[in-house]
C-alpha cells in the first residue's frame, strides 16, 4: 500500500496497478475454474484452484486498502465512484455451463479503466495548477430547461 503522504498521481498509478493485478488474479481463478465441471456456489473452493484462490483473496485484500481514498479521489474530482463493487466480487456462484462470461463484465472492467484514466488526468491537472473543470463543457440543456428558456 502507497504511503498515504504520497501524491494523489503516485495513488492512482497504485490504484491502477492493484486494479490490474486484481483483474489478472480474476482471470486466473476463472480459467482454471472452467477446466472441469463444477457444481455452483460451492462454500469451498476444490483443491485444485487453492493457488488461484490464495492470489484472488490477496489482490482483493491490497485492492480492498486503496478504496477508501480511491472513493475520496472520485468524489474530489467528480468521477462516478465504480470501485465500490469490486470488493464484492463472489467467484463460481455459477457453473461454467450455466455463464461463461467473468464474474466482472467488460462494461464494468471498462468503467473502471475510465475512470482511472480520467483520476490521472484530473490528478496531473490538479499537481500543475491547472483549475479543475467538474463540469461538462458540451452539457446540453434538459427538456424542462429549454421550455422555461422558451417561455420566460
Amino acid at each position: 500500500m502507497p504511503h498515504p503522504a504520497t501524491s494523489d498521481q503516485e495513488f492512482v498509478s497504485a490504484l491502477r496497478d492493484a486494479v490490474d493485478q486484481f483483474f489478472a488474479a480474476v482471470d486466473d481463478w476463472e480459467s482454471s475454474y472452467k477446466r472441469y465441471y463444477r457444481m455452483p456456489g460451492v462454500a469451498k473452493p476444490s483443491d485444485d484452484l487453492v493457488v488461484e484462490q490464495c492470489a484472488f483473496e490477496d489482490r482483493r485484500r491490497a485492492l480492498a486498502e486503496l478504496l477508501p481514498r480511491a472513493h475520496g479521489l472520485c468524489y474530489k474530482y467528480g468521477q462516478s465512484d465504480v470501485f465500490a463493487g469490486l470488493a464484492h466480487v463472489s467467484l463460481g456462484q455459477f457453473s461454467p455451463q450455466e455463464r461463461p462470461d467473468s464474474a466482472i463484465s467488460r462494461g464494468e472492467r471498462g468503467a473502471v479503466m475510465a475512470c482511472l484514466i480520467e483520476l490521472s488526468i484530473a490528478c496531473r491537472a490538479a499537481e500543475a495548477g491547472l483549475p479543475i473543470n467538474m463540469d461538462e463543457p458540451n452539457r446540453r440543456p434538459s427538456l424542462i430547461d429549454r421550455i422555461v428558456a422558451f417561455l420566460g
